[in-house]
């Protein structure tokens, strides 16, 4: 239960000026002129009106004192987000083969007077060559995916729909991406709009470290072997999210190229130069889900980076200001990350001097106004008054950065050489949408109000809704359901990863177990042992007897009793839409009731059900705290009455 902030100033000058009246009696039988002219009252005036400054004064708190606060309670404002944007490349023929590097700037206009400068955050390698297909093959054959890889608002599984060692997307391109480098730049647009966020830390910190392997492979037009590629940057963690991947020839570093399996035919036999990326091990929580897969593409930023700026002293009244807590100010704001150095030696930021000794290369950055602070030789060093104080930082986010599908992109310096003959100017820019992500600084309420909720929120294991909770919270995974056991000082932490609902055993890879149990073992009691594990799953084999109604024996009602059968047993989707509870028995009778409620189904009689695993009841499945159900088979054994029905059926 919070403590209500007491008001101290509750009272007025009026009222203090009468409580001191009413006291003069208990000091003084002579003082018997209380009257506006006596002096006496002039002076008790006087020390009222004071004393009624003092306690308004008392009772002012500033936006600097509830800063304070924050970082006592350990937190700070949180910056400002720049915005991203996803823009096209088309390079001249010349350009093919040629190196962008990140950082490079774009002045952008949206209709106003200001202008938006960003920057790309990543390499890309242009290519003259063209994308023509994608295609996936897996277990269940070859799936041609290259017409959902050009339309806007269709999107493709990569690997299909179970992903398994061996499962493969090919990508075939009209020209040789490494005519004229050892290096490609492929971008992946990941398809998340059905999915929730992952949870994001506070600090940034994420212990999720994909446990999928893959392995890239290239095979020129009519070539007779695959290369294997070295990944030289991979930007989407291994097709966990979007972002650019950078592929480098193996041969070139890593001795000759090597045979690999065989390809599909119509791989093999096409005159295109084709890419394969093929899962070495498994492990997906969900199949990666592709938007679209492009070259010649770069994310960009709303930000600038300075090198090496000079700063300048910020004077007072025109004056230099004392050695002491000299202050000096960078020329663009606001800061999004900053590195200083007095004379060449690196300072080290800090958010006040509280901690600071005598000699401590600190400062204290305002990353609003760009103002930089240092000591006073007793909290923090003082820099001699001949130091030059230089700085590297990056300054720019803010919601502003949002700019519209319809602005205006250029590069900042257009004449900037790419090659002997080509210039930045001869690509042509197309921003694929607006640009979004942008948000300002956060202010005090903000804050304070963030810091209200984070209070309320389990940090430490002591109960087993607080395990639960926090390992639903791992930075980095989207956990879809827990449960926890506890067995003296064992606690066991049963975690199912989120997952579609087309995917009926959501299993955690060896990266999502350990992301959580480093999650929940920084944070457990002293003491705890800690274990972390998914779900065992039980199999249903089940069969259901009844009868269909006529009308609809053509509307494959079959696979509607899988559907409702598997939604309702479905660990994340399943019973009450919350997800399947951990050791909650099956009853036949429920599994009749939500048959028999389908279009298609006129009653049940009868549903046998077959468990490769748990308990067999009479009428149920008992399963234990650690387990859940998945459906692998279902058959019906249904009757179907004459289509004469004389009007029984609706």
């Amino acid at each position: 239960m919070g403590i209500d902030t007491p008001t101290l100033d509750d009272r007025s000058y009026e009222e203090y000026l009468e409580q001191a009246k009413k006291l003069i009696p208990a000091y003084s039988d002579e003082w018997t002129d209380f009257n506006p002219h006596d002096p006496g009252i002039t002076m008790l005036e006087v020390l009222a009106w004071v004393t009624e400054t003092y306690t308004y004064q008392l009772d002012q708190i500033t936006d600097e004192h509830r800063e304070k606060y924050l970082q006592l309670m350990g937190h700070r404002k949180q910056l400002q987000e720049a915005a991203s944007a996803r823009l096209s490349l088309s390079p001249p023929e010349a350009a093919s083969g040629t190196r962008l590097p990140a950082g490079t700037r774009f002045l952008v206009t949206d209709g106003t007077n200001d202008t938006y400068r960003f920057e790309t955050d990543h390499d890309v390698v242009l290519t003259d060559a063209t994308l023509d297909r994608i295609v996936t093959v897996d277990e269940s054959g070859k799936t041609d995916n290259s017409q959902e890889n050009a339309t806007d608002g269709m999107f493709y599984r990569a690997f299909g729909n179970t992903v398994e060692r061996g499962d493969t997307m090919y990508i075939g391109f009209d020209g040789d991406p490494f005519a004229e480098s050892n290096s490609f730049t492929l971008v992946v647009e990941y398809h998340d709009d059905d999915l929730p966020e992952p949870t994001a830390s506070p600090t940034g910190e994420s212990f999720f470290e994909p446990s999928v392997e893959l392995e890239w492979e290239y095979r020129p037009a009519n070539g007779d072997s695959w290369v294997q590629l070295d990944v030289v940057a991979d930007g989407t963690k291994s097709l966990y999210e979007g972002g650019a991947i950078e592929l480098a020839r193996r041969e070139d570093s890593h001795g000759p190229p090597r045979q690999t399996a065989e390809a599909p035919n119509d791989v093999e036999s096409s005159d295109l130069a084709w890419f394969r990326c093929r899962v070495e091990t498994a492990g997906y929580e969900i199949p990666p889900q592709v938007d679209r897969i492009e070259p010649n593409v770069v994310e960009a930023s709303h930000r600038a980076t300075v090198s090496n700026e000079v700063l300048e002293q910020v004077a007072a009244l025109g004056e230099p200001t004392a050695l002491d807590g000299q202050t000096y100010e960078t020329q663009h704001t606001p800061i999004l990350w900053a590195d200083v150095r007095v004379d060449g030696e690196r300072f080290v930021e800090v958010p006040d001097f509280d901690a600071s000794g005598p000699t401590d290369p600190h400062y204290v950055l305002d990353r609003e106004t760009g103002e930089i602070t240092f000591g006073d030789g007793e909290r923090g060093r003082i820099p001699p008054s001949s130091a030059t104080i230089t700085a590297d930082y990056v300054y720019g986010g803010g919601s502003d950065g949002n700019v519209s599908p319809s602005a205006g992109w250029q590069f900042e310096d257009p004449t900037k050489s790419l090659t002997e003959t080509t210039s930045l100017g001869d690509i042509e820019l197309t921003a694929a949408g607006a640009a979004t992500g942008g948000s300002d600084r956060e202010t005090i309420s903000e804050a304070l109000e963030r810091v209200r909720q984070d209070l309320r929120t389990p940090h430490r294991g002591v109960t087993v809704d607080d395990y639960e909770a926090i390992a639903s919270r791992t930075p980095g995974v989207r956990v879809g359901q827990t449960n926890v056991l506890v067995d003296g000082d064992r606690v066991i932490v049963v975690v199912v990863p989120y997952a579609p609902p087309d995917v009926s055993r959501p299993t955690p890879s060896d990266g999502f177990l350990d992301a959580v149990r480093r999650h929940v073992t920084d944070r457990a009691m002293l003491g705890d042992r800690v274990t972390v594990t998914g779900p065992t799953y039980v199999g249903l084999d089940i069969t259901v007897s009844g009868q269909a109604r006529p009308r609809y024996t053509e509307n494959g009602y079959e696979e509607d009793v899988r559907a409702v059968i598997e939604s309702y047993v479905h660990p994340l989707i399943g019973f009450d839409g919350e997800g399947w509870p951990f050791g909650r028995s099956l009853q036949t009778e429920a599994i009749a009731d939500h048959v028999a409620s389908l279009d298609g189904i006129d009653y049940v009689s009868d549903v046998d059900i077959t468990a490769h695993g748990g308990a067999a009841l009479e009428d149920a499945v008992a399963i234990g705290e650690q387990e859940l159900f998945s459906v692998v088979n279902v058959s019906t054994n249904l009757t179907i009455p004459e289509a004469d029905d004389g009007g029984r059926y609706p």
